[in-house]
């Protein structure tokens, strides 16, 4: 089919959608969109919402999901959950398009993938558009309608974020609002947090304007620089060290969640910046190419040093593998804890 805007579409779903990028809290309000204009608050949404994931991913069963009508509505949903297309065999790849290919043949039925970050290898992207699309990714666009969501600009974030508070009866000055983004990171879901945190504590108060104060005072502090001595002590296999920064972000009553994007997100960056540097990239180069903070770049560059492209993508497939775990839990940190442990072991490897 084609990448499309998926704010274009969501209202009025048809077809099959793969919704993949950088900003998980943006697929995830587009998904409950779809979700919401197919099944709304109709008494037969229990049967006509089919869910499938790659335990029981079966050519029989897709299809008969396919086939069978919508109960006493005009349509019905499939949503495909859990797929992660770098550890999917090929023959499950081409079972995905057949059932694409298939689908096409039922006006009733909507078909929804939402993908989670670094499960899909699209290729290189600009912007918002797929600039050298991969040979997997080629095949999926042309079967399906994808839709990019990558992280924000930071301007796009102040917008997004204003609104948000302005929903609530709530201003917010331009200094202001950036003192969030820096203070709380530029991660939609942790901001959606900390702006219904805010709103709560001004209406408790009987005021209407977020003061820089308040960010300082109300909101957790979530900079990167936690959950990047966080994986650096899980890659040395310094597991108390590491225990011991996880420690102090829960004090911070950081949720496990967000936690854990750290970790994921740093070693995403870091398996970047040792392909670029092991590929012969010079250290100049490497802020400019990655489109990253020249200091960012070389507090990696400088981690990158005592570690291997192996060791990385063994803390990365364990991180794959406590993802859906990790977001699903939100009052301890035991997933965590557990992952960073058994990290920890791994970065000796």
């Amino acid at each position: 089919m084609a990448e499309v805007e998926i704010k274009k579409e969501y209202k009025e779903p048809n077809g099959i959608y793969i919704l993949f990028g950088e900003e998980d809290y943006l697929k995830r309000f587009y998904a409950s969109k779809i979700r919401e204009s197919i099944l709304g608050d109709s008494p037969y949404a229990l049967f006509n919402h089919a869910i499938f994931t790659p335990k029981n991913l079966s050519d029989d069963s897709m299809l008969d999901a396919l086939a069978t009508p919508p109960v006493f509505e005009d349509k019905k949903l499939i949503e495909l959950t859990e797929f992660n297309f770098t550890e999917l065999k090929n023959s499950e790849v081409e079972t995905l398009l057949d059932f694409f290919s298939s689908a096409k043949e039922y006006d009733h039925a909507v078909i929804l993938m939402n993908v989670a970050n670094g499960a899909l290898d699209y290729g290189a992207s600009k912007g918002a558009r797929i600039t050298k699309p991969s040979t997997l990714y080629k095949k999926l666009s042309a079967a399906a309608k994808c839709a990019y969501l990558p992280k924000a600009t930071g301007r796009e974030l102040a917008n997004w974020a204003a609104k948000h508070f302005e929903k609530d009866g709530i201003s917010i000055e331009t200094p202001a609002v950036y003192q969030l983004i820096e203070q709380c990171s530029s991660d939609m879901m942790t901001m959606s947090g900390e702006i219904d945190k805010l709103c709560a504590y001004l209406h408790a108060n009987s005021r209407d304007t977020v003061t820089q104060d308040d960010i300082k005072n109300i909101c957790c502090e979530t900079r990167e620089l936690e959950p990047f001595a966080l994986s650096n002590a899980v890659l040395a296999g310094k597991t108390d060290a590491a225990l011991g920064i996880l420690h102090l972000m829960e004090q911070k009553h950081i949720r496990p969640a967000i936690a854990f994007s750290g970790i994921y997100s740093t070693y995403i960056d870091l398996y970047k910046v040792k392909a670029a540097l092991d590929g012969g990239v010079p250290y100049t180069e490497i802020a400019k190419k990655l489109k990253m903070n020249e200091y960012r770049a070389s507090i990696y560059a400088n981690a990158a040093k005592g570690t291997t492209l192996k060791r990385i993508s063994h803390v990365l497939s364990l991180c794959r593998e406590a993802d859906l775990k990790i977001k699903s839990e939100t009052s301890n940190y035991d997933r965590l804890k557990s992952l960073i442990c058994e990290a920890a072991r791994g970065g000796r490897v």
